[in-house]
């Protein structure tokens, strides 16, 4: 089983399209035609880092790069498609995208993350992100919440199973 990251190529644009869309219904948004445009335009532009993850030559997924603070090293999408997870593809993309940002003279990787999601918290603390810098907070949030307390101030979170979906 052969895994490899792939620069995007004009010809992959079609299911990369397609993976956008799910990733996005995923994150509980529904993205409009322009969104993925966006996404799309950013994913192939030079000053970030898109690639497709494959599996056996086939699109499994796709992980981007940008610049957040003025460094290159922002782990912003990362997706695998339901039928290619549980064999190892994110964990293959992160260890090579990191080899990546570091070769480019970035001295950490980072990545955001649900704080209910914890297979991806097991894995990405596994790979070695293990420093908090931040914590993103918003407004509002689709759908059933639940209190979660944080150095004693309340908030609101998505319930584990919006995040934990097979």
């Amino acid at each position: 089983m052969k895994k490899e990251l792939k620069k995007i190529e004009l010809s992959d644009i079609d299911i990369l399209s397609r993976l956008l869309v799910d990733f996005w219904k995923s994150q509980l948004f529904n993205p409009s035609d322009s969104d993925i445009l966006e996404d799309i335009r950013r994913m192939i532009d030079p000053r970030g880092i898109g690639r497709l993850i494959m599996f056996d030559n086939k699109i499994a997924g796709f992980i981007y790069v940008n610049e957040k603070y003025g460094y290159l090293n922002n782990i912003e999408y990362l997706y695998v498609a339901k039928d290619y997870r549980s064999k190892g593809l994110a964990s293959y993309a992160i260890t090579e995208i990191t080899k990546l940002v570091l070769a480019k003279g970035n001295e950490r990787v980072q990545i955001e993350v649900s704080p209910n999601n914890l297979r991806a918290l097991k894995l990405y603390h596994k790979l070695g992100f293990t420093s908090i810098d931040t914590i993103t907070l918003s407004t509002d949030i689709p759908g059933k919440t639940e209190s979660f307390t944080f150095k004693n101030l309340n908030f609101r979170i998505n319930p584990k199973e919006v995040f934990n979906k097979d």
